[in-house]
């Protein structure tokens, strides 16, 4: 039997659902990884299976007559040793081609715990041997979707320890719609490390400004010190370690380092990425 399946992990989040819904839509058979099968839908082309990636005897079912997989998952504290047990199993199973989801600051030699969580992961999947393509967004839009939204609805301002920094956040969809092209057109993206971004680095005035233009209303974005944003995670019990990422990040994009913009996405797609305006039009609801 030819191996002709693709196989999704993180099939059940956010960037995974629109994957499979790309795959089924082109009728390309789908092996659905989740920790959880009772929470899953019927999906045309589209298996699910039970695995978790720390038992590495869960995951040699969810490569059965694959040629490729998609590698995501959260950010938990065995995320390193997760995926390189799927990487191994992989390996095993002869498949072709790993597209992996990573982080824009992907550094295995980082003192941050998510961009040296990502770098390590990738330059084992280098090492494997196996062609890898690796996805590393440079901030993702729907992150405004959270407290941002909730702020804007509550009292039209809100909150952000970025200062005037700009970065280039892309869209979830962007994101899964590079995945499809990677899996399914392989060649030409084997071995292929790409930074994604919109076609612009806005910073969060900007932001304010485009979700007052849809919703009619006037909404402020109000600067805060990394201290205060310090106590805001503390508040909600975030982990140290998410804690001090979170604010490099922030100290980054305010320094001015998050600023780059690349072709990645018009290139892979053969159109351009979606805007903030777009973006913001799609997602009115989140703010009304």
């Amino acid at each position: 039997m030819e191996n002709n399946k693709i196989t999704v992990f993180g099939a059940s989040g956010n960037i995974g659902s629109l994957l499979i819904q790309l795959l089924s839509k082109a009728q390309i058979e789908t092996i659905a990884v989740t920790r959880n099968c009772h929470n899953t839908n019927d999906v045309p082309f589209v298996r699910w299976v039970q695995a978790d990636m720390s038992h590495k005897e869960s995951l040699y079912a969810t490569m059965e007559n694959s040629k490729a997989v998609f590698l995501l998952s959260g950010n938990s504290p065995t995320v390193v040793e997760d995926q390189k047990n799927v990487i191994d199993v992989a390996k095993e199973m002869a498949i072709k081609h790993i597209v992996k989801l990573s982080s824009g600051a992907a550094d295995a030699n980082s003192r941050f715990y998510i961009p040296c969580a990502h770098g390590q992961i990738e330059n084992y999947l280098i090492a494997s041997g196996i062609h890898y393509t690796i996805l590393r967004p440079n901030g993702i839009m729907q992150n405004w979707l959270g407290e941002i939204a909730d702020a804007v609805r509550k009292e039209r301002k809100f909150y952000e320890a970025t200062g005037d920094g700009k970065r280039a956040h892309v869209d979830r969809r962007d994101i899964s719609d590079v995945a499809f092209k990677c899996l399914t057109v392989p060649e030409s993206h084997f071995d292929k490390i790409y930074f994604l971004t919109s076609d612009k680095a806005v910073n969060y005035n900007d932001v304010a400004t485009a979700i007052s233009n849809v919703i009619h209303e006037k909404v402020i974005y109000s600067p805060i010190s990394f201290e205060q944003a310090r106590l805001d995670m503390e508040e909600k019990n975030m982990p140290a370690t998410l804690i001090e990422t979170f604010l490099a990040y922030d100290a980054a994009q305010r320094n001015g380092e998050t600023e780059i913009v690349t072709d990645c996405v018009k290139a892979i797609l053969g159109c351009p990425p979606r805007t903030l305006e777009a973006f913001i039009a799609d997602h009115a609801t989140f703010f009304k």
